[in-house]
């Protein structure tokens, strides 16, 4: 690949400018992605200099674990999509309010984004008091309302999974918001107005103008949400405790792949199988991010 526009002799001092970051990519990066490949092909505990050599056992003995499938993967599939079409319905209202000329805007903007900044560890403690059965202030809420037939026991571990992804909710919409947010401050005026002087409703204002309008940044933040949400684990691991098996609401790929390699206080140190989890944790985003690139390639999003 030549970088366009210089002349030859500029050229070698592109390259030298271009070379230490590559390098860093490539030893930081590419280097270690390659190797988990190869890592998964043994049965290693991640601490001996000795590997067994297993071939596709990791893979084939993966295919039949029903944890990781019945309750890690579905579990990661529910934060994807469930927990994405929240907090993307959320992001749009709230984008598409304080887009407007509503006063203070700045301050209810800075409120919005506020949850993203906060340790995941900080944000499992506050919600475990939110959630407390006894004088948390959801359930204190609720009586305080004459509600008690809506209280339940928020973390037991039917309502656990739910609980937690509230919180996560809670926790990112936030920052999708604030994405869409500077996607739609950039269309102009001039044509929204246009629109509505030829008789455009809300909705064909919505997906006819700004939603092809905003396409790009819609395409990178759903892109964003895809690898956030397969490899979360911050969350999920604290809310778990210090338990040695988490509970079947707090498993997902990323808490199963990490208690499988280093254990909790029980040590498990299965690097090489855990590693196999990490290959489909991969794969799933691949498949995500080229299924939303095809999507926002078709005429659904075009003008």
């Amino acid at each position: 690949m030549k970088p366009s526009g210089l002349r030859r002799s500029e050229r070698p001092m592109v390259w030298l400018f271009l070379f230490p970051m590559t390098a860093i990519y490539v030893l930081m990066f590419i280097f270690p992605s390659l190797r988990a490949f190869y890592i998964s092909l043994f049965d290693w505990s991640g601490f001996t200099a000795s590997m067994r050599y297993v071939g596709l056992g990791n893979f084939r003995e993966l295919l039949g674990d029903d944890y990781f499938w019945s309750v890690a993967f579905v579990n990661t599939l529910k934060i994807l999509f469930i927990g994405g079409a929240i907090i993307f319905a959320i992001a749009f209202l709230l984008s598409g309010v304080l887009s407007t000329n509503l006063r203070g805007k700045k301050i209810f903007r800075a409120i919005t984004f506020f949850p993203t900044v906060l340790s995941p560890i900080a944000v499992a403690i506050l919600w475990s008091f939110i959630y407390n059965d006894r004088w948390g202030l959801l359930n204190s809420t609720l009586k305080l309302l004459g509600q008690e037939r809506l209280i339940l026991t928020w973390m037991a571990p039917e309502h656990l999974f739910g609980s937690i992804l509230a919180a996560l909710v809670w926790m990112n919409t936030g920052f999708y918001c604030i994405i869409l947010l500077a996607a739609l401050d950039r269309i102009p005026q001039q044509t929204i107005e246009s629109a509505y002087l030829d008789g455009a409703g809300e909705m064909q204002v919505f997906w006819r103008i700004k939603i092809p309008m905003i396409k790009d940044i819609l395409a990178t933040a759903l892109t964003l949400w895809a690898i956030n949400a397969v490899k979360e684990f911050g969350l999920l691991f604290a809310w778990a405790g210090g338990v040695d098996i988490p509970a079947a609401g707090a498993t997902n790929l990323a808490v199963k792949m990490y208690v499988t390699a280093f254990g909790r206080r029980v040590t498990v140190y299965r690097m090489g199988y855990a590693t196999a989890m990490g290959i489909v944790m991969f794969l799933l985003v691949a498949l995500l991010v080229f299924l939303i690139s095809r999507a926002f390639r078709s005429e659904v999003f075009e003008y």
